[in-house]
């Protein structure tokens, strides 16, 4: 592809993880008034009313019926799973912290390519991966006076993050990434809404609540849609390594929005958890043959 293409690509990949960042930390800001599975439950919600629109002014309307092709339920459901150990990490941690340890996800995804589908990798991915290993610890600060249970979740997260991404790759080509969204917004609406009838109490969102949940829904729309458009214009290699822009946008976020900064250690780990996934996507950029 152009190199216009793939800068135009690279902008919406560094926005995409912006509207991401934003909207986790509008949903953290949320859970201070909210039970987390209530906060996610709405979010989903919102997330149908604003999503199904773009899906019909943008796909055939039988891109609805694909959102029940058995792939990508499977997919969907890890998702859930994974949101639900999200919106409890993001809730009582620092939102730094949590994306940071959400960004091992990709090496995950390496090392479950490995053992599920024989991947190959090479010794210096490898050693990568486990610097990234190393990096979370720091974050995570087990046994130290630094350490927060809660962002376990994030590690758990993480970790269903790359399920949901391994099964993704047996999804067909032509399902369209915002039917597999609302999809996904569906399952989570039905499961954290009868996980939250269970273990939680409703409680009456204020209307500036509302709003905010209603706003983590846009931008988190906008983050798919951006995300899409990324991968539609510009090579995958290109654009990939600017997922890690999460981590600054973070930083900014957890700063303007909560007045948090990691500690020292965490701050190296967090370092080294994106260095360590660029290098690895960078490694397997030069490994592959030009198009």
């Amino acid at each position: 592809m152009a190199s216009g293409s793939n800068l135009r690509g690279i902008v919406y990949m560094v926005l995409a993880s912006g509207c991401f960042t934003i909207n986790n930390g509008l949903l953290k800001a949320a859970v201070i008034y909210l039970p987390p599975l209530e906060a996610l439950f709405l979010r989903a919600v919102a997330a149908i009313l604003l999503g199904i629109p773009v899906l019909l002014a943008t796909a055939p309307a039988g891109s609805l019926r694909q959102m029940l092709d058995g792939r990508v339920l499977a997919r969907n459901v890890v998702e859930c799973a994974a949101a639900i150990a999200f919106v409890f990490a993001v809730a009582n941690a620092p939102l730094a912290d949590i994306t940071a340890l959400l960004q091992l996800t990709p090496m995950l995804v390496l090392l479950g390519a490995v053992v599920f589908f024989g991947d190959k990798v090479g010794g210096a991915a490898a050693a990568l991966i486990v610097v990234a290993l190393i990096g979370a610890l720091l974050v995570a600060q087990p046994g130290g006076s630094g350490f927060q249970p809660y962002v376990l979740f994030a590690l758990l997260s993480a970790a269903l993050s790359a399920g949901r991404d391994l099964i993704g790759r047996k999804v067909a080509a032509d399902v369209p990434a915002l039917a597999v969204a609302i999809g996904l917004s569906l399952v989570s609406a039905v499961g954290i809404g009868a996980l939250m009838l269970v273990f939680e109490r409703w409680v009456m969102p204020s209307l500036p609540v509302l709003l905010l949940i209603a706003a983590a829904s846009a931008f988190l729309t906008l983050a798919q849609l951006l995300l899409f458009l990324s991968f539609r214009v510009a090579e995958t290699r290109a654009v990939v390594p600017f997922f890690y822009t999460g981590t600054l946008w973070a930083l900014l976020v957890g700063l303007v929005m909560f007045g948090t900064l990691p500690n020292g250690l965490a701050s190296i780990g967090i370092c080294l958890i994106a260095a360590s996934g660029v290098l690895v996507l960078l490694l397997d950029r030069r490994g592959r043959p030009s198009p």
